[in-house]
């Protein structure tokens, strides 16, 4: 088994702050400066209009006053037309664009966000459209975020969630560093932008920019699926986040929230459960809707399935969800990872004009990834009394034949070289930069005319660039960012030493590190066990790393980033002090057994090894 190596900013000011700015400066008038005095004695000039607060044009003005929701009051919906296909694969190729994430503002226009495949060994990617009239038409995509090489995102940015306050889009994404069929062991990540096309600058931990971090950590047993797949809301200044949770004990939808200020992932608290997903239903999108008070997420049903639908789950405060409906009349069958539109703060209003985006096929298994995207209009409504299904006998509809025609050409939608991280060693002199543009069937084409890409932000002390040829001046690591046709993309360059080995076969550990040193269990937590996982860091003398993790089989070669209890050499083990508190299984779960505190010593093979402090809590919910 292998271990992985490896512009608008928006300004606010009132009358009252720019008055004590010119008091300050001396500028009014003796009348309570409603005039400013004149050089010439006698006169005075004429009052001075105070400026107008900027007014952000991509924020609702017409906000309802805040109600109490009602327990009686449930929400319903319904289709009110066919909808229409935003994307669709060539006909026989592989593609999609799903998981929408759907944004519309004042002035009518629309932003829509899709996760992509990826190439080049990135598995997924987000590209971005926008529409001025509301959805009826679109602009061509481009690519509006992909992984960050040599970090923690490295396969995919997946599933997108977008809010906007504060003068920034946070575009919320699901990624991992186990390459397991699909991934396995996925975290959240968020990055931010001034424009819905990008770039973005991602959460590093601390602040934003540089290598992600994740914002929610999947410590649970690392071959489980794990987190992802973010919806958001701002209510009151608060930010809620809703996020998938999928472990061995089942699947989930979680809750956490923060203050919707500049810094939010630091501060986010976990809220808990908010409802129990089964197997057929995917992630959800949540919206306030200001007519009622309340919380309603959206989510396909039996999906990619004859019979699927799209479930509705209420809440009353956004935290505990319960279903409200399921409506397939109308939607396609075999739908899938849906999105609704919503205003920028994850608010809608029942007069809105709302639609839906979702994944789609005919059911044939050779169509399997082979996916189109649909919008629909829809519209939402309310009763009072007990729940009660409004479309107990509906029937998705098929959708067949819908491939689209190649186009007569191709336009570029993304740009970057190969390969993403560039290691090469001092005394090879020059490097000849690879360079590429993508179309929207993910086709790569080479560029081959220097004149038509630039490069810029590298350390001009580590290496020059003239054309498409680098020059190696110096070792050590930048980042660089190629443009092509106002397009742009950064990836690393590493100036090695000569003596520097790249890509070592089972290097030695140089750093081995927790990944988290203090780790919180409950004796039930959701009225489950979760199995809460002891795991390390390695950074290896090749400067490649991994998450260090014994894996239960001995056959997992798809595995990059863990370590295999077969190799002797990369084998952690576990020494817990209190036995009593808590005990640790060889693929380092814990196992919690009373309220406590206790120290776990971690060891891996060639000595180095590291202690957590694990805490036992009573249940909760």
């Amino acid at each position: 088994m292998k271990l992985r190596r490896k512009n608008m900013i928006l300004v606010l000011a009132s009358a009252a702050v720019i008055a004590i700015l010119l008091l300050a400066a001396g500028c009014t008038g003796g009348n309570g400066g409603n005039t400013m005095t004149s050089d010439k004695p006698g006169q005075t000039e004429e009052p001075t209009a105070e400026p107008e607060p900027t007014v952000d044009p991509r924020l609702f003005t017409d906000g309802l006053e805040k109600v109490e929701p009602k327990h009686d009051q449930h929400v319903t919906m319904k289709t009110t037309d066919e909808g229409y296909d935003v994307f669709a694969p060539l006909e026989g190729k592989w593609g999609y664009r799903y998981g929408p994430s759907i944004m519309y503002y004042p002035d009518g226009s629309a932003d829509a966000w899709f996760a992509t495949p990826g190439t080049s060994g990135e598995w997924d990617w987000f590209t971005y459209k926008h529409s001025d009239d509301g959805g009826k038409t679109w602009s061509k995509e481009i690519v509006c975020m992909r992984p960050t090489p040599d970090s923690m995102d490295h396969y995919s940015v997946c599933d997108p969630g977008v809010i906007y306050f504060g003068g920034y889009y946070y575009l919320g994404y699901t990624s991992t560093i186990v390459s397991t069929g699909g991934g396995i062991n996925n975290n959240i990540f968020v990055g931010r932008s001034r424009n819905p096309e990008g770039p973005y600058e991602k959460w590093n931990g601390t602040g934003w920019g540089g290598d992600p971090q994740p914002i929610v950590y999947f410590d649970e047993a690392a071959t489980a699926w794990g987190a992802g797949e973010i919806s958001f809301v701002v209510v009151d200044g608060t930010l809620y986040c809703y996020y998938t949770w999928t472990c061995p004990d089942g699947n989930f939808t979680k809750v956490s929230t923060a203050p919707a200020t500049e810094d939010w992932p630091a501060h986010m608290t976990y809220r808990g459960f908010a409802y129990t997903k089964d197997s057929s239903q995917d992630s959800c999108d949540v919206v306030y809707i200001e007519d009622i008070g309340k919380f309603v997420a959206f989510s396909t049903f039996n999906r990619f399935s004859a019979n699927a639908g799209i479930a509705l789950f209420e809440s009353d405060d956004g935290i505990k969800f319960t279903k409200a409906d399921i409506i397939r009349t109308g939607v396609a069958q075999f739908c899938h990872n849906m999105g609704i539109s919503k205003r920028p703060d994850g608010h809608v209003k029942l007069s809105d004009k709302l639609f839906i985006g979702y994944g789609y096929s005919d059911g044939r298994q050779d169509n399997w990834g082979k996916w189109a995207t649909r919008f629909q209009g829809v519209e939402l409504s309310y009763y009072e009394g007990d729940v009660k299904s409004s479309d107990s006998k509906g029937r998705g509809t098929l959708l067949k034949d819908y491939f689209w025609k190649a186009p007569d050409e191709f336009w570029p939608i993304n740009v970057g070289v190969l390969p993403q991280i560039v290691q090469v060693r001092l005394g090879d002199g020059t490097y000849k930069i690879p360079a590429y543009w993508y179309d929207t069937n993910l086709g790569r084409h080479e560029i081959t005319d220097p004149s038509k890409v630039t490069f810029d932000g590298y350390d001009t002390n580590v290496i020059s660039i003239d054309g498409l040829t680098a020059t190696l001046k110096a070792v050590g690591k930048t980042e660089v960012t190629i443009h092509y046709e106002g397009l742009s993309q950064t990836f690393k360059f590493y100036v090695r030493p000569d003596d520097f080995t790249i890509g070592a076969n089972n290097p030695d550990v140089a750093t081995f590190r927790p990944v988290n040193d203090d780790i919180t269990v409950y004796l039930k937590d959701g009225g489950r066990k979760h199995k809460v996982q002891i795991r390390g860091f390695v950074i290896f003398t090749d400067e490649t790393w991994g998450e260090a993790y014994n894996d239960k089989t001995k056959s997992h070669p798809d595995h990059p980033a863990m370590v295999d209890s077969g190799i002797e050499k990369y084998l952690m083990t576990f020494e817990v002090e209190n036995t009593d508190v808590c005990t640790v299984n060889k693929t380092g779960i814990i196992n919690p057994k009373s309220v406590g505190t206790t120290n776990v010593k971690v060891t891996i093979g060639g000595g180095q090894s590291f202690t957590v402090k694990v805490t036992v809590e009573e249940s909760r919910d």
